[in-house]
């Protein structure tokens, strides 16, 4: 069998990767090597990780709506308040008590009631239905 220069080349470098692999000292500085770019690799992905959702809150683009409201409300007796309104009331809220109510310009009722000690406001329109 005849070789050529090539062949030559090819086996030689057959023979250096062979040693290479026989040689354990080699092995462990190409294992040592990995294992730091492993490292490396790992601690960055772990920064990047951590300092995502610090980069999303800091672009986050905040829409605040303000509502102004321009209805104007006065204090009333529960006597003015309409019939249907109290019909609801004592219909659908048993057990509260009626501490304040408001009558707005716009014909809305806004009472402020209480059941023990939990307080709520309550809306409705002067056809007794709870908007609110």
């Amino acid at each position: 069998m005849i070789l050529n220069t090539a062949d030559i080349k090819v086996l030689q470098v057959w023979h250096a990767f062979v040693y290479m692999i026989g040689n354990n000292e080699y092995l462990q500085t190409l294992k040592i090597k990995n294992m730091k770019k492993l490292m490396i690799l790992s601690a960055a992905a772990l920064a990047i990780f951590l300092a995502m959702p610090q980069f999303a809150e800091a672009t986050t683009v905040q829409n605040n709506i303000t509502v102004t409201q321009s209805v104007k409300y006065t204090e009333i007796t529960a006597a003015t308040l309409p019939e249907a309104v109290t019909a609801t009331l004592t219909k659908d809220f048993v057990g509260y008590s009626i501490d304040k109510i408001f009558q707005g310009d716009d014909g809305t009722f806004k009472l402020a009631v209480r059941k023990g000690t939990v307080k709520s406001t309550l809306l409705f329109n002067t056809k007794g239905e709870l908007i609110k």
